[in-house]
């Protein structure tokens, strides 16, 4: 890949300056983590969804997710992170697997590796039917008894983020139904 001499003098700026910022999104399904993503863009962070990049290479379906292709649809995610740190851009991490320390841990590295520091977001996690409701408005193909069950599954491994796992901090954020 080349990187323009204006792309390499941001990337040595900005792991001089320290600025940059990872967030890695916490919770469930349908806990407000995207719209969150959503709103971050809009102040120009750049938002890594697992969702978005499926849905990308399967033109708009995703119901056509396979498990085969999960080293692509991760370095993609890679990929993006890594261009973005080197232009100097804050990265939001949106996915609806960052639920417990094993999963988090890939963030935490690829931050340290690049000299930017890590911050956890974590949404309330109600209960499950709340969850698969919410869900439900946007089923992408998917039935409420199936979201509820993956809101089940989410809840059944969710592990509350911790400093002592590598975020420099960690902020939380209450959804609010409407």
């Amino acid at each position: 890949m080349y990187l323009r001499p204006t792309c390499i003098k941001i990337y040595e700026s900005a792991f001089l300056l320290g600025e940059d910022m990872i967030e890695v999104l916490v919770g469930t399904i349908a806990s407000g983590k995207s719209t969150w993503a959503r709103k971050m863009a809009g102040d120009d962070w750049i938002v890594v969804n697992d969702d978005a990049i499926v849905n990308s290479l399967h033109a708009g379906d995703y119901t056509l997710y396979q498990e085969d292709l999960k080293p692509l649809y991760k370095s993609i995610e890679d990929h993006i992170l890594h261009i973005a740190v080197a232009m100097g851009k804050n990265v939001l991490i949106d996915k609806g697997l960052s639920l417990n320390k094993k999963s988090r841990a890939r963030w935490i590295a690829l931050g340290r590796s690049l000299d930017v520091p890590v911050r956890a977001r974590v949404f309330d996690i109600v209960a499950p039917e709340t969850h698969a409701k919410r869900r439900s408005k946007e089923s992408r193909g998917h039935s409420y008894d199936y979201w509820l069950m993956v809101a089940k599954r989410h809840i059944d491994v969710y592990e509350p983020p911790t400093l002592d796992e590598g975020f420099e901090s960690i902020e939380h954020y209450k959804w609010h139904d409407e």
